[in-house]
């Protein structure tokens, strides 16, 4: 819902149940809040019914989490990739594949920067970030031409 959606949702108002269609602005983050007009609780008068408020509260997945307008995603790579340096695919969370250049050397949660890949503002024209943080993945069981290998990085110093 990045971009904005439309949900249908029910409310009771005056003992009648309704289902009716919200409008999600695209860059709605943590907290704002969406006013339906005349959505509310009856007036104990005979008045118009009250305004009807809706708290946004995004729901961040395994993979993605949402700080502001930003978005860090949590991105495996194998140890290899991390050393020598790689060329990875990311999927944004508007569902554009991009490829990142991983720098030779990167370290353990290291974060990358990509701009303009985050929520959109919800009154203007900016956009968030999206965070890329690299996750080393360690092997827990090394075959044995991978130990072989290992002992010899080992007597190079590394």
């Amino acid at each position: 819902m990045i971009n904005g959606s439309k949900k249908t949702i029910t409310i009771n108002q005056g003992g009648a149940v309704k289902a009716i269609e919200v409008k999600i602005p695209r860059g709605l983050t943590q907290g704002k809040k969406i006013r339906l007009a005349g959505k509310g609780e009856l007036s104990p008068n005979g008045g118009p019914a009250g305004n009807l408020y809706l708290k946004s509260s995004p729901v961040s997945s395994d993979d993605y989490s949402i700080e502001g307008n930003n978005v860090l995603l949590s991105k495996p790579v194998r140890l290899t990739q991390a050393l020598l340096g790689d060329t990875i695919e990311i999927l944004t969370p508007n569902d554009a594949t991009i490829n990142l250049k991983l720098p030779a050397g990167t370290k353990h949660k290291a974060k990358m920067r990509v701009p303009g890949h985050g929520i959109p503002e919800l009154k203007g024209n900016g956009c968030g970030d999206l965070f890329v943080v690299v996750n080393i993945d360690m092997p827990k069981e090394l075959t044995e031409k991978q130990q072989k290998l290992i002992k010899q990085l080992e007597k190079t110093g590394l």
